[in-house]
Parts: C-alpha cells; structure tokens; sequence
C-alpha cells in the first residue's frame, strides 16, 4: 500500500501518501495505520524520521494515537489549522486589504447560496445574533459587538450548506475574527458608521429571509466595501 520515500520531507511524502490512499479509498477514516516497523519499513525511511512525521501529522488533526489501538486515521478538524494559517499569513506580510478582498470573495458566495437554501431554523439563529448585537451596542460593550459581528458573519457561512466554503472560512476564521475587531475597534469614535454596520446587517437577514440572493450578495459586497472606505484601504480598481 506504501510505497519508498525518495527525495521529498519525509513528513511531506508521507501527507502525500495518506492524503493519496485516502482519495483513492484505499484508506478510510477511523483505519488503523500499519505498527511503526512495518510502516518505516514499506517506506524506506528511518523509525526516527516516521516518528517525526507523524508527530507533524498529528499536530494537523490527520492521525490520532489511540491508547491500545495504535495509530489511526481521524477526520481532520479546520481548527487544528487556524493558528498554523494566522502564522503563514502573518510571515508572508499578512495584507488588510487583500484580506478583504478575500471575504468579498467568500462572503458574497455564502450570501447567495444562504439566501437560496436557508431554512428557518438558519433564520432564527442569525436572528438571535443581530439581536444580542443591537444589546450590546447599546449597552456599548465593543468587544461583545465585536463577538457577535464574527458570529453573525460565521452563521451566514454556517447556513450556506456547502461544506468546502465552511472549511475555507474555517481555516482562517482567527485571522476573520481579529480583522473584525480591528476594524470596529479603529471606527469606535465613529457610531455613525458602526451604526450603519448593523443597519446592512439587518438588511443582509432580511435578504436572505426573502431568499434574494442577488441582493443579499450585493448588500454583503457593498458592507465590506464601507469597511474598506472608512479605514482608508479602498483602492481605485
């Protein structure tokens, strides 16, 4: 089933052997991995560097050891990557503006999919969450507004019922959510336009209540295009 490591990191080589016989079916979740000897053996590679590999893997949530069942297969979870993508983006020069250029992107897309296959129990929640918002906006409270603004954003995605745009929003919610607080904590002396962060919330739900998905991306679009404007990052395009 394995086959002989050559030039490649060997954590690499081995993710990319996993990652294969997974696609192909070969391997499936909850799978035993073969015992360390066999596996070190079948791949040409060292006990120790196979110990390292797997050490890699089971930081990214691929493997799991099991007290008595060795090593195993898991479904890998996106909050295993949240921080290592917060770290890529951060050593890479992480840019705002691109970074909003990626939520347009994103969040234009799960406007538009939420508006066409929400159900009322999507509504409800995305209900409650501009509704404790209103709260604590005028209680004044900006870090739970800052909460509930990551929240209301996440649920959109969440009800979009496509599960790859999940991952996606998933693996760099950190960098989301930190963007959003940023962003509200920048525009504090500004309540007008916080004020009017929430009026285009509102107007996003109710897009999606009346199942407009071209407007409920539209709406979306131009809300994150203010966000843009107020913190002096649009560019002319």
């Amino acid at each position: 089933m394995f086959t002989v490591i050559k030039k490649k990191k060997k954590f690499e080589e081995v993710l990319d052997q996993i990652k294969k016989l997974l696609i192909t079916k070969k391997l499936r979740i909850g799978q035993k991995l073969p015992n360390e000897i066999e596996l070190s053996e079948s791949m040409g590679i060292s006990r120790a560097s196979l110990r390292e590999a797997l050490k890699v893997l089971s930081v990214l949530g691929i493997i799991e050891g099991k007290s008595g069942e060795g090593t195993v297969i898991k479904q890998a979870d996106p909050e295993n990557l949240k921080s290592i993508m917060s770290l890529v983006a951060i050593s890479k020069g992480l840019d705002t503006n691109e970074l909003f250029e990626v939520r347009t992107i994103l969040e234009m897309a799960a406007a538009g999919y939420t508006a066409a296959r929400r159900t009322d129990e999507d509504l409800q929640t995305i209900k409650n969450i501009l509704v404790e918002m209103d709260e604590q906006y005028l209680k004044g409270n900006e870090e739970e507004q800052s909460h509930y603004d990551f929240l209301f954003h996440h649920a959109i995605v969440s009800a979009s019922q496509n599960k790859m745009l999940l991952i996606l929003v998933e693996v760099i919610s950190d960098l989301l959510s930190e963007q959003i607080r940023t962003t509200r904590s920048e525009l504090a002396t500004s309540p007008k336009v916080l004020k009017r962060f929430q009026e285009e919330h509102w107007s996003i739900y109710h897009a999606i209540s009346s199942q407009n998905s071209h407007l409920a991306q539209q709406i979306v679009s131009d809300h994150l295009t203010l966000a843009r404007a107020e913190l002096g990052l649009l560019k002319e395009e």
